[in-house]
This record gives C-alpha cells, sequence and structure tokens, in this order.
C-alpha cells in the first residue's frame, strides 16, 4: 500500500481520536447501566422478571437463564429435543413486556429450549415464525414461499462484517461488495438472479449503505424470495424479485445489555453496545438503545471507511393489549468510492493489474452519506379476534460522492492505458410512508382463519444528479471539438488517462461541478415517487392439514420525472424535460401447503410484483417494471432436529433495466429458473449445522438494443452478477464438561463464475473461502477469535460500476471480539 500523504495522516489520526472517544462513551454507558441495575435492585423496587425461556414445565412460564437474555433477544442453543409442548397455558403475545404481534402465536407448539426474542421464538439456529411474508405472525412452516431467517445467534457465532457475508447462508442470494457505496438500485442485493430490495422492519430503503452493514441493532434477517407485491408498497413500489428485510431490536421489560469491542486485520475498529433498561417500575415504559461505530483500511489500497449508528427505541404499553414503539435511526458513513478494477487485466487479457490497486487519485475525497429517520408502530388488540397495526415513517438521506477512474473493461487508449472519468453524484430524498391494517383471527367450522385488510402510502421527493468531467468523457468517445449532444467539446490535450500495469497517478480529481469548465450532466433530476395500494389477505388452516393462502393488491405507481440533464441532438442545448408513470394494476398472491405428515408438507404458489424503472436518456419514457413467480417445493422439520425448504421457482420480469458501459442502456425482458435447498440439523444442544445450495439459469429472453454501446444483445444472454451454483456449510460445536463454555465453528462458501459484462464477454471464476471462528461465553464475558478466508484464496468477483469491472476478494483475515453482558 502507497505511503499516506500528510492529510492522510491527520485524518487517520482523527479517526483514532473519535475511536477512543466513542470507547470513553461507551465505558460511561456501561457505568450508567451498572448503576441502574443496582438501583433497579433496590428494596422498594419490585423484583425483575426473569429472562424468558420456554421450558418442559406444563405451566410453560419462564425460568431465569443466564446465557444470552431475553433483554438481548437472542437464540438459545437447543438442549436436545423432546416433547413439544403448548404455548397456551400463558400468553405468548406478552411474554416480553408489551403487546407484540410478532409473538402472537396462541396455537403454536413451541419445543422445549425455545427463546422468545422480539422477533419471534428461536430454536437455536432454527427461526419458528416469520412476519415478512405474511405481516402475520406464521409458522415458516405453513408459509407457501420460500423464506429464510438468519437469527442473532448465527451473526453472534460467524461475527460477519458485512450484511453481503451473513447473507452467504442463504441460497440463492448475494449482498453488494462491501466497498460498494451508492443507493439500493446502483447496489442491489440479488435473489434468485435479480435485484432484490432492502427493508428495514418490512420498509423500503432507497439509499442504504449507511445501514446495511451495522447490525447491532438487527434482531434477524428475514429474506424473502419472489415477488411478495401485495402486502407491500412504497419508496419504488412493490417488490419484484424478493427482499431482504432487517428486523430491529425493541425493548423488553427485563433490564440488561452488552458492551463490546471487535479489532481485526487492516486496523479493523468495532465497538457496540446495546442497553435495554425498562423506565418504569411497573414495566409501561421502556426503552432500548443501541449503536455501533466501526472504522477500517481496506485489502484495497487508499480506502478508508467510518460508519456510525445509533438506533435509540421507546415503547409505551399497558402490557396486555396495546404498544406505541417509536424508533429513531441516526447514521453516517464516510470512504473513498471504490471504482473497481477493469477485467482485463484481472479475470482476461495478457497482463495482470495488482488487485489491491485503487485506480484513482489517492487524495480523492471520501463519500459522506447520513441518514436520520424516525419510526412510529401502534398495535392494538380489541379482542381475541380483532387487532390493529399502523406503522409510519419520515427519513431523511444526504450524500454527495465523487469517484476517479476508468469506465471501460478494456483498455481504451493504449495497449494498457485507460482514460479515467471523474463523477460527481449528489442524491437527496426524503420520505413519508404509512401503513395501517386490520387483522381478524377466527374459525370457521373446521378451519382457523387470519384475515387481513390495509392500505399503503408513500410518497418520496428525491433530487440527484451525475457530473462528468468533458475531458474523461472526450477520451472516451473520441468527441470531435463541437459535436453534439456535447455542448462543451473540445480536443483535450492531454487525454486524462493511466497505464494500470504501470501506475503512476499524475491527474487529481477535480469536481466537474456547474461552472467549472469541464463539466457534462449525465443525470441532474428531481423527482417525485408516489406509491399507494390497498390489500387484503386470508390464510386459511383446514383440518390442521392443508394452510391456504390468498391475497390481492391494488397498486399505483405515479413517477413524476424532472429531467434538466436532456440536450437537444440538433443544437447541442440543454431542454429540460418532465416525464411521468402512472400505472395502476390488481397484484394477485396465491399458494397452499399440504401436510403430508407431521414432519413433511409440500407447496406452491404464484405471485406478482410491478415497480418503477429509473430513467435515462436511453429510455425516456418506460412502463413500470412487473414481474410473475412460480414457486413449488417441500418444508420439513423432523423432531426439530432436522429442518428445511426444498424450492423449485421459475421468475418472468419486463421492462427490466440492462446496464451498459454509459448507463442503462435498454429495457428488456429477463427470466430466471432454478432451484435451492436450506437446511439445517441440531441432532442436540451441541451440534448446529447450516447448510444451503443455490442453482440459478438466468437469461435475456430477446434480443435488444445496447443504446450505450450501438450493438445487438441477443436473447439467451446471462445477465452479469449472478453466479450459476453457489452455496454454503457452516458447522458449529459447543463443548460439555470441563470445556462448557468453549466453541468451535467452521465454514465453507463456493461459488461459480459470473458474467462481468451484459455482452458476456468477461466472466470471473469460481472461488470457495473458508471461515473459522472458536469462542468462550459465559454468565458475563464472551470472546471470539474469526478467521475469514482462512487458506487466503485469491479471486474475483463482479462489480457493479459502469460495466465489465471486478472487485478483489477479502485477503485472510482475524478478527477478535470481546463482549461484556449484564
Amino acid at each position: 500500500m502507497a505511503a499516506l500523504p500528510h492529510a492522510a495522516r491527520l485524518d487517520r489520526l482523527y479517526r483514532n481520536f473519535v475511536s477512543i472517544l466513542f470507547a470513553l462513551v461507551l465505558s460511561l454507558l456501561a457505568l450508567a447501566a451498572l448503576a441502574a441495575k443496582v438501583l433497579a435492585q433496590a428494596p422498594d423496587k419490585p423484583a425483575e422478571l426473569p429472562p424468558v425461556e420456554v421450558t418442559t414445565s406444563p405451566s410453560a412460564k419462564a425460568k431465569s437463564s443466564s446465557k444470552k437474555s431475553s433483554a438481548q433477544s437472542s437464540a438459545m442453543t437447543a438442549p436436545a429435543p423432546s416433547a413439544p409442548m403448548a404455548a397456551e397455558a400463558s400468553d405468548p403475545a406478552t411474554a416480553l413486556g408489551s403487546y407484540n404481534p410478532a409473538l402472537d402465536l396462541p396455537d403454536m407448539e413451541l419445543p422445549p429450549g425455545t427463546t422468545l426474542t422480539t422477533a419471534g421464538p428461536v430454536y437455536g439456529y432454527q427461526a419458528l415464525s416469520a412476519m415478512s411474508s405474511t405481516k402475520t405472525a406464521t409458522p415458516i412452516e405453513q408459509i407457501p414461499q420460500a423464506i429464510q431467517v438468519i437469527p442473532k445467534a448465527v451473526l453472534d457465532d460467524q461475527r460477519p462484517t458485512s450484511i453481503g457475508e451473513a447473507l452467504q447462508n442463504v441460497s440463492n442470494t448475494q449482498g453488494p461488495h462491501p466497498s460498494a457505496i451508492g443507493n439500493a438500485e446502483m447496489s442491489p442485493f440479488k435473489i434468485r438472479g435479480f435485484s432484490a430490495d432492502l427493508w428495514i422492519d418490512g420498509m423500503p430503503v432507497l439509499f442504504g449503505n449507511t445501514h446495511r452493514d451495522a447490525y447491532s441493532n438487527i434482531e434477524r434477517v428475514e429474506v424473502l424470495k419472489g415477488p411478495s407485491a401485495i402486502l407491500y408498497g412504497g419508496g419504488a413500489g412493490a417488490p419484484v424479485s424478493g427482499a431482504v428485510n432487517l428486523i430491529s431490536k425493541l425493548p423488553t421489560d427485563v433490564a440488561g445489555g452488552e458492551f463490546g469491542i471487535a479489532v481485526g486485520s487492516h486496523d479493523y475498529l468495532r465497538t457496540f453496545f446495546d442497553i435495554n433498561q425498562p423506565i418504569t417500575s411497573n414495566g409501561t415504559v421502556l426503552f432500548r438503545l443501541t449503536g455501533e461505530y466501526s472504522g477500517a483500511d481496506s485489502y484495497i489500497d487508499v480506502l478508508e471507511s467510518d460508519r456510525y449508528a445509533i438506533d435509540p427505541t421507546l415503547t409505551i404499553t399497558n402490557k396486555t393489549d396495546t404498544t406505541l414503539t417509536i424508533q429513531g435511526s441516526f447514521a453516517k458513513s464516510k470512504q473513498q468510492a471504490y471504482p473497481g478494477l477493469p477485467a482485463v487485466g484481472t479475470v482476461a487479457g495478457d497482463f495482470r493489474i495488482d488487485p489491491s490497486l485503487y485506480t484513482g487519485d489517492p487524495n480523492i475525497p471520501r463519500t459522506d452519506v447520513e441518514r436520520q429517520g424516525v419510526t412510529l408502530s401502534l398495535d392494538h388488540r380489541f379482542d381475541p379476534v380483532w387487532s390493529f397495526n399502523v406503522k409510519t415513517r419520515y427519513s431523511k438521506t444526504d450524500a454527495v460522492q465523487p469517484s476517479q477512474g476508468p469506465t471501460t473493461a478494456a483498455p481504451d487508449v493504449g495497449p494498457t492505458t485507460w482514460t479515467l472519468l471523474n463523477v460527481l453524484m449528489g442524491q437527496q430524498q426524503e420520505e413519508f410512508t404509512i401503513n395501517p391494517n386490520l387483522q381478524a383471527r377466527f374459525a370457521l367450522g373446521e378451519t382457523k382463519n387470519t384475515a387481513l385488510i390495509g392500505a399503503d402510502y408513500s410518497h418520496v421527493t428525491d433530487k440527484g444528479y451525475m457530473f462528468v468531467d468533458t475531458l474523461g468523457l472526450m477520451g472516451y468517445l473520441g468527441c470531435l471539438g463541437g459535436a453534439p449532444p456535447f455542448p462543451a467539446c473540445v480536443p483535450p490535450s492531454p487525454f486524462p488517462a493511466i497505464d494500470l500495469k504501470n501506475p503512476s497517478f499524475q491527474v487529481p480529481y477535480k469536481d466537474p461541478a456547474p461552472g467549472t469548465g469541464e463539466f457534462f450532466p449525465a443525470f441532474d433530476a428531481d423527482n417525485t415517487y408516489v406509491t399507494k395500494g390497498a390489500y387484503v389477505q386470508l390464510q386459511s388452516t383446514i383440518y390442521d392439514r392443508v394452510h391456504l393462502l390468498a391475497g390481492a393488491r391494488l397498486a399505483n405507481i405515479d413517477i413524476e420525472y424532472n429531467e434538466r440533464a436532456i440536450f437537444d441532438p440538433m443544437t447541442g442545448l440543454p431542454t429540460p424535460t418532465t416525464f411521468r408513470t402512472d400505472e395502476t394494476k390488481v397484484l394477485p398472491r396465491a399458494g397452499a401447503v399440504v401436510d403430508l405428515t407431521r414432519d413433511l408438507s409440500v407447496y406452491a404458489s404464484y405471485s406478482e410484483g410491478m415497480r418503477w424503472v429509473g430513467y435515462s436518456q436511453a429510455v425516456l419514457e418506460p412502463k413500470p417494471e412487473e414481474s410473475e413467480q412460480r414457486e413449488v417445493g417441500i418444508k420439513f422439520n423432523f423432531g426439530n432436529q432436522l429442518s428445511g425448504t426444498a424450492a423449485y421457482f421459475e421468475i418472468d420480469r419486463s421492462n427490466v433495466p440492462a446496464t451498459g458501459p454509459l448507463g442503462v442502456a435498454s429495457l428488456t425482458n429477463q427470466s430466471s429458473r432454478g432451484y435451492e435447498f436450506d437446511l439445517l440439523w441440531q441432532p442436540n444442544r451441541n451440534w448446529s449445522v447450516l447448510a444451503n445450495y443455490g442453482y440459478t439459469d438466468i437469461e435475456f429472453s430477446d434480443d435488444f438494443f445496447d443504446a450505450t454501446s450501438f450493438s445487438v444483445v441477443p436473447a439467451g444472454t446471462t445477465p452479469p452478477g449472478v453466479p450459476e451454483h453457489s452455496g454454503r456449510l457452516w458447522v458449529n460445536y459447543e463443548f460439555d464438561g470441563a470445556l462448557k463454555g468453549f466453541s468451535a465453528g467452521a465454514g465453507i462458501y463456493a461459488a461459480s463464475g459470473s458474467y462481468v459484462d451484459t455482452a458476456n464477454i468477461y466472466k470471473t471464476g469460481s472461488y470457495y473461502t473458508i471461515d473459522a471462528k472458536i469462542g468462550y461465553e459465559n454468565e458475563t464475558f464472551a470472546a471470539s477469535l474469526n478467521v475469514k478466508n482462512l487458506t487466503d484464496e485469491d479471486y474475483f468477483v463482479p462489480y457493479i460500476w459502469f460495466d465489465g469491472q471486478v472487485a478483489p476478494g477479502a485477503d485472510r483475515q482475524f478478527f477478535g471480539t470481546l463482549v461484556y453482558k449484564y
């Protein structure tokens, strides 16, 4: 790595100072929490309720458990399974001190050793229910859709440094590269080959990188596969291929918490805390505060990151049927924008670029992203039949991203030389969303039914721009003076270029902003997204053997796109234009699960989705993107020891943006076919084995014209960034006897190669990584050592930048974590 300039050294000193200051603040919070604990134990205070854990006792009353308290809402490692017991003797919906719809499971049998968390019951690594797919607390075996849950117990054992790493635990799912900075459209998650949405607590996040890899406030991650349209709108519309839903921690009525620090390779430092403290002695006002700071250098030159996140949550409840929860969210992220590496020189070509090379000005300013938001949720249960929920959120995001780097996969001005392009991007978003629904739970003859009726409204203002310098743009296009649509086109001398085989950075970054003289607006937009809809859903269980789900949504997408960067092809002069999409459609969903035995079920489902498509100068007035999915599979749960899902799916999508070298190339039709399985084996309280495998066959369904390269891409070509095969195996063992408290784990993730560009000229190779950990945990402390990429494999993965870029995989890295619990 190149020597740091003076400014960078000062910046690092500042970062270290901030880290130390943050650690001191954590220490003060720890002392305050301990003081609160002492005061709470004063004789005039009522005794605290013990942590909630389902036991083998017929009364199902809580017993004390020192390991992983319910205030931390962590999953217990499962003991040896025995006959399940009914939860009817108590009300699980109020077991954690407030009425919580995620725990409203009166008919569900919970195995001994289950821990109730604020997101639902968890048995070791196994989440027993989920809310994301149906907006009702539903056992996963009764949902006619592949839905996978990563509980906090898995996160605690594996200690992922990014949400993308955590998603390796789910088949056919990939997260963005950890160095990627961009909104959810530019750095998407992928599920079954297609871009998927990012949610926090069931509400979409358009610019998610501030919160994306901060998991101090995450109780679990729920991954929905395929369209989940009827219940969700907001942001860009209803999901068309799935969603990654980050479920936040909520307060409970048992005081407790944790403080932790993690250090690792490349100056990695993460400090985090989780404080749960009832405010009133009768438990009607509850408070929880989580936060973290993470900072690191990188195995890639120049990159330095700093991220802060703090999430306060206040709950006001009567403890039986009404709960008001107010969640705040404040996050900030700083890191240099990473342009990736060209495909030639990495996965193709007859020369090699240093994988750790940063292909731009090493003194480039860092991207700055801030996000603030507040969410209010009101839950009320009128009686055993009727209940009501309304959730509303306001959020604001500001981002400014300067970048410099090549934009093409192959050299464009010499055998090993690329043109450099200065790019300045900015985005300001404000969002207001509200989503009320009414639920009725009733029996009718031999059926048990849950009906849901609701509506949602979302209003987002989005101001964004992308300015590029004319010198770099002309170097790429070979532009001649004055040729429209480039009104500032003057023959550059010299071209801002770099030989990546023998790099020497002589071109400092310069903002290509208006008034600089080297300015061209790729886009400069002021948009308004209004999505609204109404939906109905019915879940019915017949004779306790057949589980039906049916519903429909009347969805509307109303997008106004005001683009200032439109130029008259004859004069080259700007002609600001307003585009409008206003589309209404009924989106259906239906499915059924049939229990063949108590332990084995088959299911089938059909669903549709619709969301907006971003405008560009290549595609001025597109229709919304639409999708439909057909899925069949089996679900099994043998004695709460062996559980999982196997599925076959087909997804067809229309109006899907395809990216070319300079942005959106065209709208396309695409299809995805494949199969997958996700398996969990917990034979006893010592062993936890997690395995998954996914196969995805995705292609462009017909020919399309690439408006950025002026070429035709034939049907059958594979969209970039999707491995055909991928899978993971993770094994964790907890010792007994003299080594009680110790644990060891290891896992392997493997993926086949993926195409890098839309034309399928370049492809990465297959790769695998091996991770391992050793840990110790008792009532008060937890410590672990995690090793990532144990065998130090060298590999590249596709990287979304322009078209044809890759990024190196992380080298071997070591991370040590120490946690104090109280």
